[in-house]
C-alpha cells in the first residue's frame, strides 16, 4: 500500500474540531511546515488501525518539525500493577521553552438533532460513542492524570505543575441532508465533511443510482475522496455497503458526480 501520503496529508488539512470548549484549549498543527517533511523514510505497518495510524502520523509531524521535541508518547501510568491511564505525547515546545502535555483525539460524528442540549447532538456512526461522552472523559480523566503523584516517576526532571496541558482534537462532521448547507453551533463548522443518510432511505432516492462510488478501506477513510481512481455503479457497490450494515456497522461512502466532476464522502447508517 502506498497512500501514507494521501492519508498523512488527509490527517493534517483535517481541522480542529472547536478552538476552545469548557476549558480545553486546542494544540494548532503548522501545515506549513509539512512542506519541508521528507516522506521518503515515513513507514508504518499496513494494516495498522487508523486510530494508532493517526497516531503515528501525529508523532510523525512532531518528529519532523523544527519547534518541537518528542519527549514521550503514549505513557502507562501504573501503580502496584494496576494501569491508571496513559499520557499520549509530552512534548518541549522550543519557542515558548516549556513543556506540553498533549492528548490527542481525531473522530468521526454524525450530528443527530433529535437530541434536546446541542452538545449531545454528536454522536459516533455506530451511536456508541459521542463528543460530550469523550470531552468528559478528557476533563475528568485524562486530563488530571499528569497531577497524580504516580506521574512524577515518569516524568523525572520535569516540573508537572509547569506543563501546559493541551488537546489535539481533529473532527469529522457529518449532517442531515436538509442541514448541509445550515452552520451547526459549537463546533468548528470548516469540519463539515458531508451527510448521512439511512440505508432505507438512501435506496428509495433515484438520484443517488446516478452516481459513481467507492468505498475506502477504514484506514483510508482520512484521505480525501477526490484522490481515489477506481469507480463502481450503484448496483456494483449496493452489495458491499449491505453486507457491512448487516453487521451493524455504519460505512463511510466515497461518492463521484461526473456530470459535475465532483467527489463527496457521506455515511449510509444502518440505524
Amino acid at each position: 500500500m502506498n497512500n501514507l501520503k494521501p492519508q498523512f496529508l488527509g490527517f493534517i488539512n483535517t481541522p480542529s474540531l472547536f478552538k476552545e470548549i469548557n476549558g480545553l484549549n486546542q494544540f494548532e498543527l503548522d501545515i506549513n511546515e509539512i512542506k519541508n517533511f521528507d516522506f521518503n523514510n515515513f513507514d508504518i505497518p499496513d494494516k495498522l488501525p487508523l486510530g494508532k495510524r493517526i497516531e503515528r502520523f501525529f508523532e510523525y509531524y512532531i518528529l519532523e518539525s523544527k519547534n518541537y521535541d518528542l519527549i514521550k508518547s503514549n505513557i502507562q501510568i501504573i501503580n502496584n500493577k494496576e494501569t491508571l491511564g496513559e499520557l499520549d505525547f509530552v512534548l518541549y515546545d522550543k519557542r515558548k521553552e516549556k513543556y506540553l502535555h498533549i492528548e490527542h483525539i481525531y473522530k468521526y460524528y454524525l450530528y443527530d438533532d433529535s437530541f434536546s442540549n446541542e452538545i449531545d447532538r454528536f454522536i459516533g456512526p455506530n451511536r456508541d460513542d459521542s463528543f460530550a461522552k469523550k470531552l468528559a472523559k478528557l476533563k475528568d480523566k485524562q486530563l488530571p492524570l499528569l497531577y497524580k503523584d504516580e506521574t512524577g516517576e515518569y516524568l523525572e526532571g520535569i516540573d508537572i505543575n509547569a506543563v501546559e496541558q493541551k488537546v489535539c482534537f481533529k473532527g469529522n462532521i457529518y449532517v442531515p441532508i436538509s442541514l448541509l448547507d445550515k452552520d451547526i453551533p459549537i463546533i468548528n463548522n470548516s469540519c463539515i465533511r458531508g451527510f448521512y443518510i439511512n440505508h432505507k432511505e438512501f435506496l428509495k432516492q433515484k438520484r443517488f443510482r446516478d452516481y459513481e462510488y467507492f468505498l475506502p478501506q477504514r484506514y483510508d477513510w482520512v484521505c480525501d475522496s477526490s484522490t481515489n481512481k477506481t469507480w463502481k455503479t450503484f448496483d456494483d457497490v449496493i452489495d458491499e455497503i449491505d453486507l457491512i450494515l448487516n453487521h451493524k456497522k455504519s460505512t463511510l461512502v466515497w461518492l463521484k458526480d461526473s456530470k459535475e466532476n465532483k467527489t463527496q464522502s457521506f455515511f449510509v447508517t444502518w440505524w
